[in-house]
C-alpha cells in the first residue's frame, strides 16, 4: 500500500488539548485558545510552550527549548529570552498571582500550572490565522481573491485526508491565485512551514529537487539532491506548493512521488495544466468563475452576486475610482466576462482598459477581436484561444514603446531589476526617459507585476504574458540583440558581484545576487547556442564563479567551466590565462564533490603547467594548494610534503606576505599526520607568531579557509597530543568562537571537524563533543556541504558510543562509512576507523573489530597516517584481550608495548598515558601491582595540566588504587 493510500484510509484522528488557567493548548493545531477565543502568538513562542507544558514540573535546559524552537539552526541565547518574555506577556504571567513559566537558574525553564490533558476529535481543520506565522516563502496576493471561497475550502478539507492535490486547468484561470488562497488559510495546520516552488522560472535542464531544496533554505552541492530533500522533510508536516508543473510534467511527477513516498507527513499541493498521474493524486478541475446567464435580466446588485462580474468591478475600480457598475451598464458587463469565459486573467486584462475605452467601445473591441481568433488554430481549447484573444487585445493597444519594451522584458526568468530592465529594454536607438515610462505604464495595465516588499522593486511578467510576448520578440527581429543585452547585463551584475564578495558578509551578498541565478541559466543557455557568442558565455561563465560558490552549486559550475574550456581550447587565439583561471576553477570545485581523482588531477596539473609557463606566481600557489589538499584526502602525505616544500619554495615570489606563512603551516599539518609532532608544532606556531590577516578576505577566495583559524585547528590536537591539555582546549574554545564570528561556513566545518569535535572525543569531553558536533552537523546541513556533513556523522557515531548508545553508535558509522569512501576526504579516516573498532569490541563483536583494527593499521603503514598509530595500536591490543585465549593475552601485551614505544617516540604522552592505563590494568589483573604502578605513576607525573580531564583522573585513581600495596 501507498504512503498515500494508508494516509487516506487511516480515518479522523485525535489532537491533544492541554489545559491550564483560562487556555486551551492544541498542538496539532497550533493553536492557543483563552476561552473560545483564539490567542494571537509567534510561531517560535508557541512551540516553546508545547514543549514546556508536555513535562510540566521538569525543568527542560536552554539548549533543549532551543533545539525546539530553532530545529536545525544556531542562534544566540538571548532569542530564547526574548521568545520566554513574549510568552509570558501573552499568558499574562505574573498578573493577579497567575504564574505558568519559571526560570531555573544557570539550567532553563519550568512550566509551574497545573495542566490537563485530554484528546478531541478533529473533524476538520481549524484554521485560526492568528496562531501561526505565514511562511516567509510564500507570495502574498496584494488584491482580494474573489469567487474562490468554496473551493478553498474544498481544496483544505481534501488536503486534511489526501496528501496530493492537482489544481488542474487552462492558463489564466487562476489556479495559482486558488493554491496561493489554499496555502496561506491552511498554513496553521503545518507548524513547520508552507512552501511556495515556482517552476514557471526553471527550465527542463535544471534538476527540480535542487529548486525544491533551495526553497527549503537547503544549499544544492549535486545536480540532483534528492536524498537531501527527502531527509529534511522526512518528519516534518510541510505543505509544498508546486506552482506550474505543466512544461516539466515528467520530472515534476517523478519528484513529487518520490518525496511523498520518502516521507510521512508531507502534503502537496499543486497546479498544472494537466493531471500529474502520480499514485494517490487527487485533482480538482478548476471552473471558470461565474458568469450570468445569457437570457438573465438583473439589476446590477444582482450581477455582482456573480464571481466573474465582482472581479471586472473591483479591477475595473481599482483602475478608475469614478467606475461604477449600473442596471443600464450591467449587460455590457456581464457579456463581456462571458465573452472572456470566466477566464480571471482576460478580465483583468480587459477591466484595466475600462478607463480608455468606457464599457461600450470595449465590447466592441473584444467582438472584433473574437472574430479574428476564428480565423486561429482549431485544435486549440476554446479557453486558450480566449486568453489568446485578450492578450492579443490588449497588446494591440499598447503604443510602439510600450510593445516594443514588453517583448525585451520577455527575455527574463523570473525577477528582475529596474535596472536590469533598463540595460535589456533600452537598445542604441531608444530614448531612456520614453522606456522607463513605458515600464511604468506596463505595471500600471498589469502586463507587469512589482513586489516593492524588499529594498529592491522586484519586477515580473505572468507566465502567459511572457510566453505571449517571446512570440513577439522573435517576430520582431530582436531577440539575439536583446538576449545578448541580458547577458551583457548578467555578466557586468556578476562582476560587480565578484568585488563585492570579498568587502561584505556572505548573508547580505546572497540576498543582493543570489536571486539572478535563474537569469544567469538563462544568458548562459543562449550564449553557449550560438558560436557567434560563445565567448560571452565564457565571460559570464568567469564572472559567475563567486555566485556558484556561494551558492554550492558545485556541479553547475563544473559543467559550465567545462563548456567554456571546450570553446577556449578550440579557439584560433587561446587565451591561456582564462584557461588557467577556468583549470584551477575545476579543480577546486571537484575537491569539493564526488568526482574521479583522474578529472580532478587533469584539471590542477593543467592549471599547474600553465601557470608555470605564464610564471605566474599567485596561480602557481594557488594550484599547488590544491594538488596539497587533494594528497592528504587520498593519503598521500609523502606526497603531500613535496608539494607543501615546492609551495614553500614558490611562495617568497609572492607579493602577498601571508604566502610563505601559509607554506610553512602546510609543512606542519603533513609533519602531524607523520607523526612528527615536534616539527609540526614548530612550523605552525612559527606561521602564526608572524602571521597578520589581510585587510579584505582573498586568502578565502585563494585558499578556501581562513588561515590563522585553519592553522589553530592542528595545534590544538598537537598539544593535547604532547600532554599540553588544558591549552588545547582553552585554544580550542576560542578558534571556534572567531570561526563562528568570522561568517564563513567553509572555515567553521573545517575548523570544527579538524579541531574541535576530533579534539572533545579524543579528551573524553563529550559534552563538548555534543556541542561541537550538533554546530557540524547543522551548519554543514544549512550550506549543503556533504563532506562535511559526513564528517559530523562519523563524530556522532563515535559520541553516541562513547555515551552507551553503542549500537546506535555503530549503526551511523556503518552507513556513514559506507558513502564515504577511503580514498576520498581520508583526513582522520584511521583513527575513525579505530574507534569503529573499539565500538565493537564493546559490543562483543571482537572477530570484526579485530579485522577492522587491523585495516586501520594497514592504512597507518600504507600511508604513513602514523599520528594515532599508537592509539590505533592500543585498541587492538584491547580487543585481544577481549577474546581472552592465552596466544591473544600475549600479543596483547606485545601491541601495548608497541603502542607505548610509537607514543614516546613522537612525543604523544597523552597517547602514552592510554596506552599506560591499558597495560597497567592488565597488569593489576594478573598480580603485577607494583609494575602497573611503577608503569603509570611516572607517566602520570610528567603531565603538568588537564588534570580534571577524563584521563588523568582516571589515572590518578588507579595510582591512588595501586599504592601502598606490596606484591607477595
Amino acid at each position: 500500500m501507498s504512503i498515500a493510500a494508508s494516509s487516506e484510509s487511516a480515518g479522523p484522528r485525535a489532537a491533544r488539548e492541554v489545559t491550564f488557567g483560562p487556555f486551551r493548548l492544541q498542538p496539532e493545531r497550533q493553536l492557543l485558545l483563552e476561552g473560545d477565543t483564539p490567542v494571537r502568538i509567534g510561531s517560535r513562542a508557541l512551540e516553546i510552550l508545547v514543549a514546556l507544558v508536555e513535562q510540566p514540573g521538569e525543568v527542560l535546559t536552554k539548549d533543549v527549548l532551543m533545539a525546539r524552537a530553532w530545529p536545525n539552526v544556531v542562534v544566540d541565547e538571548g532569542n530564547l529570552r526574548t521568545q520566554i518574555a513574549l510568552l509570558r506577556r501573552t499568558l499574562n504571567d505574573g498578573r493577579a498571582g497567575a504564574r505558568y513559566v519559571v526560570a531555573v537558574p544557570g539550567r532553563g525553564y519550568r512550566f509551574v500550572a497545573p495542566v490537563v490533558h485530554s484528546l478531541l476529535p478533529i473533524e476538520a481543520p481549524t484554521i485560526a490565522p492568528v496562531a501561526a506565522q505565514r511562511s516567509p516563502a510564500l507570495p502574498k496576493r496584494i488584491s482580494r481573491v474573489i469567487g474562490r471561497d468554496g473551493v478553498v475550502a474544498e481544496a483544505i478539507k481534501r488536503l486534511e485526508h489526501r496528501r496530493l492535490l492537482t489544481i488542474v486547468g487552462p492558463g489564466g484561470i487562476g489556479k495559482t491565485t486558488v493554491a496561493l488562497t489554499v496555502a496561506d488559510r491552511a498554513a496553521p495546520v503545518y507548524p513547520d512551514g508552507v512552501f511556495f516552488v515556482d517552476l514557471a522560472t526553471v527550465s527542463k535542464s535544471i534538476a527540480l529537487s535542487s529548486v525544491v531544496a533551495a526553497t527549503l533554505g537547503l544549499a544544492v552541492t549535486s545536480d540532483d539532491p534528492i536524498s537531501e530533500v527527502v531527509d529534511f522533510l522526512r518528519t516534518r508536516r510541510v505543505l509544498l506548493l508546486f506552482d506550474s508543473c505543466e512544461h516539466v510534467l515528467d520530472a515534476a511527477s517523478a519528484l513529487i512521488d518520490a518525496l511523498l513516498r520518502g516521507t510521512a507527513d508531507l502534503r502537496v499541493l499543486a497546479t498544472s495544466r494537466e493531471p500529474l498521474r502520480v499514485e494517490g493524486e487527487n485533482v480538482h478541475y478548476l471552473e471558470p468563475l461565474d458568469t450570468p446567464p445569457a437570457a438573465a435580466i438583473l439589476t446590477a446588485r444582482q450581477s455582482l452576486t456573480f464571481a466573474a462580474v465582482e472581479l471586472f468591478v473591483e479591477r475595473a475600480k481599482s483602475n478608475s475610482a469614478a467606475f461604477e457598475v449600473t442596471d443600464e451598464t450591467v449587460s455590457l458587463v456581464s457579456n463581456i466576462c462571458r465573452k472572456l469565459d470566466g477566464m480571471a486573467l482576460a478580465i483583468e486584462l480587459a477591466a484595466s482598459r475600462v478607463d480608455t475605452f468606457g464599457l461600450q467601445d470595449l465590447a466592441t473591441q473584444l467582438d472584433d477581436r473574437f472574430r479574428l481568433l476564428m480565423q486561429g488554430r482549431r485544435t486549440a481549447l476554446p479557453r486558450h484561444r480566449t486568453l489568446t484573444a485578450a492578450l492579443d487585445w490588449s497588446y494591440q493597444y499598447l503604443d510602439r514603446t510600450e510593445q516594443k519594451v514588453l517583448h525585451r522584458l520577455a527575455i527574463f526568468v523570473g525577477g528582475f531589476t529596474l535596472e536590469a530592465a533598463q540595460a535589456v529594454a533600452i537598445g542604441m536607438e531608444d530614448d531612456a526617459a520614453d522606456v522607463i515610462r513605458a515600464i511604468a505604464d506596463l505595471v500600471a495595465k498589469s502586463l507587469v507585476s512589482v513586489n516593492a516588499k524588499g529594498q529592491t522593486p522586484v519586477y515580473r511578467l505572468l507566465d502567459t504574458t511572457r510566453a505571449y510576448a517571446i512570440e513577439k520578440l522573435v517576430g520582431s527581429g530582436e531577440f539575439t540583440s536583446t538576449a545578448r543585452r541580458h547577458a551583457e547585463h548578467y555578466r557586468a551584475m556578476l562582476v560587480r558581484a565578484g568585488a563585492d564578495a570579498e568587502a561584505i558578509g556572505r548573508d547580505e551578498w546572497l540576498t543582493i545576487y543570489g536571486w539572478h541565478v535563474d537569469n544567469l541559466r538563462k544568458a548562459l543557455d543562449w550564449a553557449f547556442s550560438s558560436s557567434d557568442d560563445a565567448m560571452l558565455g565564457v565571460a559570464l561563465t568567469q564572472a559567475a564563479l563567486p555566485l556558484w560558490m556561494h551558492l554550492s552549486l558545485m556541479n553547475e559550475c563544473r559543467t559550465r567551466v567545462v563548456q567554456s574550456l571546450l570553446v577556449l581550447t578550440s579557439s584560433a587565439q587561446r587565451d591561456l590565462r582564462l584557461e588557467l583561471q577556468f583549470q584551477h576553477a575545476l579543480g577546486a570545485v571537484l575537491l569539493n564533490i564526488e568526482a574521479s581523482g583522474t578529472e580532478l588531477e587533469a584539471a590542477l596539473n593543467e592549471a599547474l603547467r600553465i601557470a608555470e609557463k605564464l610564471d605566474d606566481t599567485d596561480y602557481t600557489l594557488r594550484v599547488l594548494w590544491c594538488l596539497w589538499c587533494h594528497a592528504h584526502n587520498r593519503g598521500a602525505f609523502r606526497e603531500a610534503l613535496a608539494l607543501a616544500d615546492r609551495f614553500c619554495e614558490v611562495a617568497p615570489r609572492s607579493s602577498d606576505p601571508v604566502d610563505p606563512l601559509t607554506g610553512e603551516r602546510m609543512r606542519g599539518f603533513t609533519a602531524h599526520f607523520l607523526g612528527d609532532q615536534r616539527t609540526a608544532r614548530r612550523q605552525i606556531e612559527y606561521m602564526l607568531s608572524r602571521y597578520v590577516a589581510p585587510v579584505h578576505r582573498a586568502h578565502i577566495i585563494r585558499f578556501q579557509f581562513d588561515q590563522k583559524i585553519t592553522a589553530r585547528n592542528f595545534l590544538v590536537s598537537i598539544l593535547w597530543l604532547q600532554g599540553f591539555v588544558t591549552q588545547a582546549q582553552t585554544m580550542n574554545a576560542t578558534n571556534v568562537e572567531e570561526a563562528q564570528a568570522f561568517d564563513h561556513t567553509l572555515t567553521l566545518c573545517n575548523s570544527l571537524a579538524k579541531g574541535a569535535c576530533l579534539l572533545s572525543l579524543m579528551a573524553n569531553d563529550l559534552p563538548g563533543a555534543q556541542h561541537y558536533t550538533d554546530l557540524l552537523l547543522s551548519r554543514s546541513a544549512r550550506d549543503g556541504l556533504p563532506i562535511w556533513h559526513h564528517w559530523g556523522k562519523c563524530f556522532r557515531g563515535i559520541l553516541l558510543i562513547k555515551q552507551g548508545d553503542v549500537a546506535a553508535g555503530l549503526d551511523l558509522l556503518r552507513t556513514t562509512l559506507a558513502v564515504l569512501p577511503e580514498n576520498r576526504f581520508s583526513l582522520r579516516h584511521t583513527w575513525v576507523f579505530a574507534q569503529y573498532a573499539e565500538g565493537l569490541c564493546l559490543a562483543g563483536s571482537v572477530d570484526e573489530g579485530l579485522g577492522l583494527i587491523d585495516k586501520a593499521l594497514g592504512m597507518c603503514e600504507r600511508d604513513e597516517e602514523l599520528w594515532c598509530i599508537a592509539e590505533v595500536l592500543r585498541i587492538k591490543g584491547e580487543l585481544l584481550v577481549a577474546r581472552g585465549d592465552a596466544a591473544a593475552d600475549h600479543a596483547a601485551e606485545t601491541h601495548f608495548q608497541q603502542s607505548l614505544d610509537w607514543a614516546r617516540r613522537q612525543g604523544a604522552l597523552s597517547w602514552e598515558l592510554r596506552t599506560a592505563l591499558s597495560l597497567a590494568r592488565r597488569y593489576q589483573g594478573s598480580g603485577r601491582r607494583r609494575d602497573a604502578r611503577n608503569l603509570l605513576a611516572p607517566i602520570y607525573g610528567r603531565f603538568t595540566e588537564g588534570f580534571e580531564t577524563a584521563d588523568l583522573r582516571r589515572a590518578k585513581a588507579l595510582i591512588d588504587e595501586l599504592s601502598g600495596i606490596d606484591d607477595r
